[in-house]
């Protein structure tokens, strides 16, 4: 049966961590974060001017940008395990545009998680800013409720003493009349 042997293939494992792999992989992710760093540049401009509606369709494409880039990381776990020097790679200039990428990549990352950290400050502020404007309103509406409640009760009618109309706040006969 040795006629039957199958020859043999290379393993799929080493073609699918080759170095042009990897290095498609790290440009995504340089992409991606490049993306989610103007996003969040974008995002800390729309919290100041407070446009709520673009800043929700921004945090909607900012949250597909983070599911791609989770399923690039994804990608990339195998890549951690190898020995970078056992790498073959076409050319220096390949590698070292690779390593350049996943160096700017490290970068980009920190900023984005340092727009984050801000631009999340900026929202818990903005949101105090608008439970205290609600508040300083609720208690302005409530306010303008009974003053409106109080001069809009009926008003006692006068009670006319010897020709004068005298307002006592009630109705009220008095007998104002002295002597016998």
């Amino acid at each position: 049966m040795v006629g039957n042997r199958l020859p043999k293939q290379k393993s799929t494992f080493v073609t699918n961590l080759s170095t042009d792999k990897l290095a498609d992989l790290v440009a995504k992710r340089h992409s991606c974060l490049v993306q989610l760093h103007k996003l969040g540049v974008r995002q800390s401009e729309y919290i100041a001017t407070g446009e709520i509606s673009l800043l929700l369709r921004l945090l909607s494409v900012k949250n597909q940008l983070i599911v791609a880039l989770q399923s690039i990381e994804q990608q990339l776990a195998p890549f951690h395990d190898q020995n970078p020097e056992m790498r073959q790679w076409d050319s220096a200039e390949a590698r070292e545009n690779c390593s350049r990428q996943a160096a700017e990549c490290k970068k980009l990352l920190d900023q984005v998680m340092g727009l984050e950290c801000e631009n999340e400050k900026k929202m818990t502020q903005r949101r105090d800013q608008i439970a205290q404007q609600l508040r300083t309103s609720q208690a302005s509406a409530s306010a303008r409720r009974a003053y409106h409640a109080h001069h809009t009760r009926p008003q006692a009618k006068p009670v006319p003493l010897d020709g004068d109309s005298v307002s006592l706040g009630f109705s009220a006969h008095l007998d104002l009349q002295t002597g016998p």
